[in-house]
């Protein structure tokens, strides 16, 4: 592993012992579980148009243009949402293993439910808040709240998909922008599988750094090493190079430093990593026993203090009976 994401994963450990890390997870993420990203959602609303969705990159617009040509009714876009995420896949590796860690807070534009999922799988209670009304309303005991800032697949009638839906955001789902502010001030965040082309996210981050200016909380991002896709000619495969360089650049405006990675296996690699050396810093304590002899328990009991406070001293974490 590279010594830049060895450096990530001890910076990004020091932030979960002290609490304040975060994730935000695009489609990306949710790709190798079967989902589709949002080229293949708007793929079938694309053929009825008569557009190659292949030569679009602004999918939102896809959406919306099929709104308008069916006279604003967004039933054939609520059921493509549904036939594109409703099917019952599982959690990946990467949400296990983000899930296992002590990571609070999550943020995903994704509808699916593999967060949520994941978190449940490992014995977390999760707050999860898709619609402004939830924002008030906190459950009992939590572990983890899961942001779901574009709506859930449970309701697709509410789901952010077009340019109306996101022209109206700041009015209908302000909430949720101020939340994600406070935390971006406030947590370091690991953005994962996202493209950083959604409008909502570009207006937080640059209104936060509008406000801090040149004392942004630092963030990162995971990104693949550009590749050469089929059929790619050399000069629209460097074009694509070039377009990501300059993507990444742009991000330091922000203080989020991108993480290279050249296959999606290195990020599992990483996350492993990160959760390896968390738990290789918790020690489980016991100062119960049948029998102290021959020390007897008031000596028992003040040894166990003292090494306790010498394991906080060291920067470990301490499980205690």
């Amino acid at each position: 592993m590279r010594e830049e994401l060895k450096a990530f994963a001890a910076n990004f450990l020091a932030e979960l012992e002290a609490g304040n890390a975060a994730i935000f997870a695009g489609a990306g993420l949710s790709a190798p579980a079967g989902f589709v990203d949002w080229a293949g959602l708007v793929r079938p609303l694309a053929e009825e148009l008569g557009l190659d969705v292949d030569k679009e990159s602004d999918f939102v617009a896809v959406a919306q243009f099929h709104v308008n040509a069916n006279h604003q009714n967004r039933h054939a876009l609520h059921t493509a949402i549904v036939s594109a995420f409703s099917t019952e896949h599982g959690p990946t590796a990467n949400h296990r293993l983000l899930a296992r860690l002590p990571i609070t807070t999550y943020w995903t534009t994704n509808y699916d439910k593999l967060i949520e999922t994941a978190l449940r799988n490992a014995a977390k209670i999760v707050d999860v808040k898709w619609a402004v009304p939830q924002l008030a309303i906190t459950q009992p005991r939590r572990d983890a709240i899961v942001y779901k800032m574009h709506g859930d697949i449970d309701r697709p009638d509410e789901a952010v998909a077009t340019r109306d839906d996101y022209e109206r955001y700041s009015t209908e789902r302000g909430a949720f922008i101020n939340a994600l502010a406070g935390d971006l001030i406030s947590k370091t965040f690991l953005f994962i599988g996202f493209s950083f082309t959604d409008p909502n996210l570009e207006h937080v981050l640059a209104r936060v750094r509008v406000t801090f200016k040149s004392n942004q909380r630092r963030h990162y991002a995971i990104f693949r090493n550009r590749t050469r896709r089929e059929g790619e000619s050399d000069a629209e495969f460097e074009y694509g190079k070039i377009r990501q360089s300059l993507v990444l650049e742009d991000l330091k405006r922000f203080n989020i430093r991108p993480l290279l990675v050249d296959e999606y296996a290195e990020i599992t690699a990483l996350l492993g990593l990160i959760e390896r050396q968390y738990r290789s810093r918790t020690i489980f304590i016991s100062s119960s026993a049948s029998d102290f002899s021959p020390w007897g328990e008031p000596a028992v009991t003040e040894f166990m203090r003292t090494l306790g406070s010498a394991l906080i001293s060291a920067k470990f974490r301490q499980l205690c009976t």
